[in-house]
């Protein structure tokens, strides 16, 4: 569940230690009980009220696993007759995960701790078990996903007078690392989770708070720098207890003052320069487009739709239909370009030798169908490709991650079959030019912005109702600010006058209403009316390839860019990940394009064009590409960038 890595470092093993409590500092301790203490790593432990009965953490170390990771498991033990009794196991124990870091109620008949058992939010979850009328721990409930998100939840402490649950977290936003956190406890579920701030929490790992029944003072762990050498423990002073911000937020809605209907658009679309293969095969999968050798004489690039997959479906079946053609648009370059050669990389999670076999399926198929000559085409084999997906220490949705790193990489030093100053493993191929009908363009975006409700509201709903009283409704949102599509709202309408009602529950259970009105119009433009769209694409977690992409978006799009236009920037993501970190990602991402191109505008003497900008994340109602395929992914991670001329 967690792994610390000082774990594996040759010192001794945790022990469980008492201390007495002087002026806020921990005296005299010493060990809890010898004989009480394992072989291997004990702790942390919680006590019911009367000091007579002990849930704790214990190691059970497999030193068969070659990954080293530790399973924790719960014991507890009765002090009875001036002795511990032997440990009895928790029923939950298991070899394939993790259960530990108990914390007991007063009684000792409720019991918190956390779990990285399947069935959860995401790593390690918090749940709790209470006792049944015989005695023993019946059902286990998850905490729900106000407390447990796609990251870590752990280190559990149930404070019964102030009914305040304190946890450690990596998926709720903190300061980095693992954060101390709180949240009310109600017979209804968990009032808004609070990050404890700074100084408790830092960049660190800060976890394990607990606070003494006067609630003046408490104690926590940290790993932060300058302590005295891996996780020292801290005290600290309550000096006041704040009271739950009001329940009071600011609701807008902004909307464009034409809705375009949709947009002919012509796009330069990247070709991502990896065919992805299905673990166990080295055949290419069916649905790439895979042409007879006599219909070679017919193919174009720039009449691709011709050649469209058998089982193409979903959204971006343009761009789609464009990637598929991958080993075509390749052979036909390669073709018409004799002097350029390529490397196909291929990487195989069962080895090396599978992994050329996978390039040669591909060497093949430009050889006897294009007429390539072999000399031209080398191949290698990995297990892991250059730029993995699956880096060391991930232990988050690994099968999402390793069905991207199955595949063939094609790798080149021929302008003629690259992207604009690009080169080496992960250089699109020369992107090809779409032309297309776009159903909802950017600029057909109306966003609503709930200011102030990550602090006061759980979710909150819109109720958007017209001139007629036909109502529609939308949500629930947890996010501050969410789009919809204009054309979505108006539907056959040409323009219409909506009230717009935004209802929030707050985190305490009470009810906010805020209402607004809007104007929309809907326009279609002139079909002589082109817009353009670029995109630049991400390594998965990857914020660095903007630098990459600099002297493409200041050399060759800029340039393109029509006196007066706007520029709409939107970054997207994944599925892979926490969800709040991909919208920051996806905004940062935003706005690095952004940056690049106002200063390369700057430089040639413009001012005369307006940028709009937009994070998405990994938003699945928005974002450009399905989430099923490992290239899918891929193209979603990406910022694109639409030209509109003025009208």
């Amino acid at each position: 569940m967690i792994v610390r890595k000082n774990n594996w470092s040759g010192k001794p093993y945790w022990d469980m230690y008492i201390a007495d409590i002087e002026k806020g500092q921990l005296t005299n301790p010493k060990n809890f009980n010898k004989d009480f203490n394992g072989k291997f790593h004990d702790g942390p432990a919680s006590f019911s009220n009367k000091g007579n009965y002990i849930a704790y953490t214990r190691n059970n170390y497999d030193n068969k696993r070659k990954d080293k990771v530790v399973e924790l498991q719960i014991c507890f033990s009765t002090y009875k007759n001036d002795k511990w009794s032997d440990p009895e196991m928790f029923y939950l124990n298991n070899q394939d995960y993790s259960v530990g870091q108990p914390s007991l109620t007063e009684d000792g008949n409720t019991m918190y701790f956390a779990s990285d058992m399947a069935g959860g939010f995401g790593g390690a979850d918090l749940y709790k078990v209470t006792r049944v009328g015989t005695g023993a721990w019946g059902n286990l409930v998850n905490l729900g996903n106000k407390i447990n998100t796609e990251g870590d939840e752990m280190f559990p402490n149930i404070d019964e007078k102030t009914n305040t649950l304190y946890f450690a977290s990596n998926g709720h936003f903190g300061l980095g690392g693992l954060d101390i956190f709180s949240s009310k406890v109600f017979e209804s579920g968990y009032d808004k989770v609070y990050n404890a701030g700074y100084p408790l929490n830092t960049q660190y790992d800060d976890f394990a708070a607990v606070i003494n029944d006067s609630l003046n003072e408490g104690f926590f762990t940290s790993n932060r720098v300058e302590g005295k050498g891996g996780d020292d423990i801290y005290a600290f002073d309550l000096l006041e207890v704040m009271d739950s911000p009001l329940a009071d937020v600011v609701f807008s809605v902004n909307a464009p003052l034409n809705i375009p209907a949709k947009r002919v658009v012509r796009e330069t679309f990247p070709i991502r320069n990896y065919i992805f293969f299905t673990l166990g095969s080295t055949e290419i999968p069916d649905r790439y487009v895979l042409l007879k050798k006599d219909q070679v004489k017919e193919f174009k690039e720039t009449n691709l739709e011709v050649f469209a997959p058998k089982k193409l479906s979903g959204r971006s079946a343009r761009q789609m239909t464009a990637y598929y053609n991958i080993m075509n648009i390749l052979g036909d370059r390669m073709g018409k370009n004799p002097g350029a050669n390529i490397t196909l990389i291929g990487s195989s999670e069962k080895g090396p030798e599978d992994g050329k076999l996978m390039a040669e399926s591909v060497k093949k198929y430009l050889v006897d169908i294009f007429g390539i000559s072999p000399t031209r085409i080398a191949i290698e084999g990995r297990d892991k490709p250059k730029l993995p997906s699956e880096k060391i220490g991930f232990t988050k949705e690994l099968d999402l991650l390793r069905e991207c790193d199955q595949r063939v990489t094609i790798e080149s030093s021929s302008p003629a079959l690259l992207m604009e100053f690009r080169s080496g493993q992960d250089a699109p191929l020369k992107p090809v030019e779409i032309v297309a009908v776009e159903e909802a363009p950017l600029d057909s975006y109306v966003s609503f912005c709930v200011d102030g409700g990550k602090d006061t509201l759980s979710s909150w709903s819109l109720s958007i109702k017209d001139s007629a009283g036909v109502t529609q409704k939308f949500g629930p949102y947890v996010l501050e600010r969410i789009f919809l599509s204009g054309k979505s709202i108006l539907g056959t309408r040409a323009q219409g006058d909506y009230t717009v009602t935004m209802t929030g529950q707050t985190t305490t259970g009470l009810e906010v209403i805020k209402d607004t009105t809007v104007h929309m119009v809907l326009w279609v433009p002139s079909e002589k009316e082109e817009g353009m769209r670029f995109s630049v694409i991400y390594e998965f977690n990857s914020s660095d390839a903007i630098k990459i992409y600099e002297k493409y978006l200041s050399e060759v799009v800029v340039p393109k860019i029509p006196i007066d236009s706007k520029v709409y920037i939107a970054g997207y993501t994944d599925v892979v990940g926490i969800e709040s970190h991909n919208l920051k990602l996806s905004m940062a991402r935003a706005n690095d394009v952004k940056d690049i191109m106002k200063t390369a505008l700057s430089k040639a003497g413009r001012t005369d064009v307006t940028f709009k900008v937009d994070g998405y994340g990994e938003d699945t109602n928005h974002s450009p590409f399905e989430n099923g395929l490992p290239e899918e992914r891929f193209y979603n991670r990406t910022v694109v960038i639409e030209v509109v001329p003025k009208n």
